[in-house]
């Protein structure tokens, strides 16, 4: 049960990370609060593994891995999912993101040999069913088809990110924790030029109050990296997958205490949280 509960600790570390973020974007725009976020999350998990391991295997190939999966996520699905964004709107571009876990469980059996059972492929439907209900508000937008291509991608690179740290930690083996710190200090670096290169932004940290909400951001994305590359370690991307991309309904359950009055809670997100859990209960029941 252990991968299961760090499965869920990673969703319950995003959401906190993204509630904390948003509340930094509401006090200010904060273009380099993005850069905030990612360099706490990579000086937390770097310090978490030079403190926990006596042993730091650096010139080793699988490390490579974790550089391309810092490159690509966040760094590629941040330009696609704001592509999204601005050409269909935010409800229809997080809808299809959250097919994750789907794109995720059929790269898996076809990868890396995964068979998961019926229970487990029900749990994957119900949880991604109820990501769609969470994420899914209505909204009257109107766009060319082509601009589906950009969340699918970004939905397909998560998932094969997910596939990847599988993969490269060897089902058991390699450096979690140190691997997360890899490709999240990739990431570091790869905002910092997309922010002042691409973007022609100025280097200049927000007012105090502000950058202390998204490094705690950053600190609790760095728990939830810690906590996702350890579940990796230690069990199949079809149980993990749906797990940590459910963090959508741990926001819902926390948007009351930490963000009342930026979002609001409904009776339909409540009913796709329900069935979130439920999904997660499969999971659990299905797993070997």
């Amino acid at each position: 049960m252990l991968p299961i509960l760090l499965g869920i600790l990673t969703s319950l570390c995003f959401a906190v990370a993204s509630l904390l973020a948003q509340r930094g974007y509401y006090l200010s725009p904060a273009p380099w609060g993005a850069w905030i976020t990612i360099a706490g999350n990579a000086l937390f998990l770097l310090a978490a593994h030079f403190a926990l391991s006596a042993d730091t295997r650096f010139w080793v190939p699988e490390n490579l891995l974790f550089v391309a999966v810092g490159l690509f996520v966040p760094g590629a699905t941040r330009v696609l999912s704001f592509r999204g964004i601005r050409t269909m709107g935010s409800s229809i571009t997080s809808t299809i993101i959250n097919t994750t876990p789907m794109f995720s469980t059929l790269l898996a059996i076809l990868i890396l040999g995964e068979r998961p059972g019926p229970t487990v492929l029900g749990g994957v439907v119900l949880t991604v069913l109820g990501l769609i209900t969470v994420s899914w508000i209505g909204e009257q937008t109107f766009y060319k088809k082509i601009e589906l291509v950009y969340p699918f991608l970004c939905a397909l690179i998560f998932s094969l990110k997910d596939i990847t740290v599988r993969w490269g930690l060897g089902g058991g083996g390699g450096q979690p924790i140190f691997a997360a710190g890899i490709a999240a200090l990739t990431s570091t670096v790869e905002i910092f030029l997309i922010t002042r290169l691409i973007h022609g932004e100025r280097f200049s940290l927000p007012p105090r109050r502000v950058s202390l909400w998204f490094l705690a951001s950053g600190l609790f994305t760095g728990g939830a990296f810690l906590f996702m590359y350890l579940a990796f370690s230690m069990e199949k991307v079809s149980i993990v997958s749906p797990l940590i991309n459910s963090y959508a309904v741990f926001v819902l359950m926390l948007t009351p205490l930490m963000a009342r009055r930026i979002e609001s809670v409904t009776w339909r997100k409540i009913a796709g949280a329900a069935m979130v859990v439920g999904g997660i209960f499969l999971l659990s029941l299905g797993k070997e």
